[in-house]
């Protein structure tokens, strides 16, 4: 509900910024995970508008492949309704990816991690 939402508001990502980004492969360790199925594939976000039109062209495809996104950066409940509008069902969890994008050597978004890489 709004109460639970205004406790995690506003979600931010320091170092990570909307952006172009060029497909690069993903670290061994994390490459060898995914390949495996064991995780699915996964988008990270913003409530940006490089962002929400990504989340709009990209969706059919990222239903298809199961993917699970993250929300790194929003403000506003607003905007996370925005974003959960936009994603129609997609599973999208709220919070920080600085951790991840570190590990990833991310440091831009909307992003598709995948077992082929990292590609916008």
């Amino acid at each position: 509900g709004a109460a639970e939402l205004s406790n995690i508001l506003p979600i931010r990502s320091p170092g990570l910024t909307p952006g172009e980004i060029s497909t690069h492969t993903v670290p061994g360790t994390l490459l060898k995970r995914l390949a495996m199925g064991n995780a699915p594939p996964f988008f990270i976000i913003g409530s940006d508008d490089l962002s929400l039109r990504w989340l709009q062209s990209h969706r059919a495809a990222l239903q298809r492949m199961g993917a699970v996104g993250m929300l790194v950066q929003a403000e506003t409940e607003a905007e996370v309704r925005r974003v959960a509008g936009l994603a129609q069902g997609l599973p999208i969890t709220l919070g920080s990816a600085s951790d991840i994008a570190q590990a990833l050597g991310i440091r831009r978004y909307p992003v598709l991690i995948s077992a082929n890489g990292v590609e916008q």
